[in-house]
Order: C-alpha cells, then structure tokens, then sequence
C-alpha cells in the first residue's frame, strides 16, 4: 500500500524518500512542519466543531454570522498555537507572531464561510438544525481513504461536499506558491490526484479538486481524467518499486533541495549509506 504523501516526496527527491523510508532515518521536526501541523490542526478543530456552531445560529445577518465564525476561528488558532508552543520555543517563535502570520488568511476563510451561510439561511428561510442538514456545501476534515483495487491510502484534510452528492477534496499547503496561472508543485498535483481517484473508487462522484496555498487568494483546481489517473498509477508502481528493494537512488541534480534538507550528511556520505543499506537488508531478511 503507497500513501499519497510517498508520492509527493518520491517526485521531491526519491532519495530523500528512500533514506526515510527504506533506511529508516528518522528527520529531525523541522519549522516549517510545526507551521504546517499548526495550520492543518486549526483547520481540523474548526470543521469538526461547524456543526454545533451552525446549529446555534439564529439570524441571517452576514455580519453577525461573520463575527461568529471569525470568534470560532481565533479561538481554534490561538489554541491550536498554544498546544503547539513547546516545539515552537524550539524555533523560538513568538505565539502572537504566527497568530498575526496566520490570521490574514484563516479571517478570509471565516468570512466566506458565514457568507455562504448566511446566504443559504437567506435563500431557504431556515435556521439551526435544519439549516445544518441542507447547507451546501458542507465541509469533512482529515478523512481516511484505502483502496485495495489501486493500492492507494491517503488522509484528505478538507472535503467539500454539495448536495451530499458531489465531492470536491481540498489539499491545503503551507510554503512557497508557485508562480503562474493553476499552478501546482507537482508533488501537490499529484497528491491530490490521488485523493480524486480514492474518492471515486469509494462510489462518490468527483470531477475536481482544489489546491489551497497559504499566502494566496487563488484556489487551484485540479481536473480527474484518464491520462491523470494513468499518471498516478504509473507513479505508484515507481515508488513500490523503490520502497521494496535496496537500490539506492541517484541524488537529486537540483541541489537547492538539499541545503536544508536534514538527511544531507547521511546522502553524502557513501560508506554510510551502504552501511544502512546492509543493515535493512539485514533487518528485513
């Protein structure tokens, strides 16, 4: 079984993924990924609590709405950053810092949140449990996908869902944004290609997904056809090949990968990764 995020790290650097994979060296946490955690586990907090928040709401007034989930989302912000404090002091990262970092993005998020409720309270004339049940679309967070049939498992971090019929998977990534109209880090494109095909294989209809980066306005969408689906299952033959054999592969030629890259001494050292390569021969003998 291959995890969509081997697929990502495969097409980063299939050598980075086989020293963390086939060799077992563990990566030291790193900033960006305590952001990243930080960023997703908000997000997570927030969708699992919408329900009751909606449910509570009696009024059409967008900017009531709005000055709800805007309450909602800095309260799962600030405590999301405070549980994550000790591998922030690490960094030494301030925790008001981040929250301003964050808040520009996360305060845009609520505010189109509360305009698609309060325009669909509007719209039907209904308020609590039943605007709940109707809203569309409704939003499903850190959802568990495997398929047997393609040998793919991945965690999708949002789904939309409208009508409770269609499903629309949205991948959200912190870092650098690429430039150009709908573009993608091909990691990130294949990713969510990934969680297109398991929703299909588990019988929801799909025809997009969307591509979020931290520090952009711009949703980037992703369209599901054969040749993607083609280029998934190819790739996925590449990584189970790489994963379950013991040929090491060759370094990356853009070298800017590796300068902060924490396998660096481990990659560059030959007599060492030979070593473990015969050590995990050994262990998996």
């Amino acid at each position: 079984m291959v995890y969509a995020t081997q697929l990502s790290s495969f097409l980063y650097c299939p050598r980075k993924l086989f020293i963390s994979n086939v060799l077992l060296v563990e990566e030291p946490v790193k900033e960006e990924l305590v952001k990243g955690e930080i960023w997703h586990r908000t997000y997570e907090w927030i969708n699992k609590h919408e329900k009751s928040l909606v449910e509570k709401i009696k009024t059409k007034n967008f900017m009531d709405i709005s000055e709800i989930y805007r309450a909602e989302f800095a309260k799962a912000l600030r405590n999301t950053i405070i549980h994550h404090k000790a591998a922030l002091k690490q960094f030494d990262i301030k925790l008001m810092d981040l929250f301003k970092q964050f808040w520009p993005a996360m305060d845009e998020e609520a505010k189109i949140r509360a305009w698609n409720v309060a325009a669909f309270a509007t719209k039907h004339d209904i308020f609590g449990k039943e605007l709940w049940e109707k809203l569309s679309p409704k939003i499903l967070s850190e959802q568990h996908f495997k398929s047997e049939k393609l040998g793919l498992s991945g965690v999708i971090d949002m789904i939309e869902v409208y009508d409770n019929i269609v499903y629309v998977p949205i991948e959200l990534k912190t870092g650098m944004v690429p430039d150009g109209n709908n573009a993608m880090w091909p990691g990130h494109r294949m990713q969510l290609a990934v969680y297109l095909m398991l929703l299909e294989d588990s019988g929801k209809s799909v025809s997009e997904g969307v591509l979020k980066y931290k520090g952009s306005d711009e949703k980037r969408v992703l369209m599901l056809n054969t040749l993607l689906k083609e280029e998934v299952l190819d790739l996925v033959n590449q990584v189970n090949k790489l994963i379950k054999g013991f040929d090491i592969p060759e370094k990356t030629d853009n070298k800017k990968k590796c300068i902060k890259c924490s396998f660096k001494e481990v990659c560059y050292d030959d007599e060492k990764m030979e070593k473990l390569v015969q050590e995990s021969r050994k262990n998996k003998s």
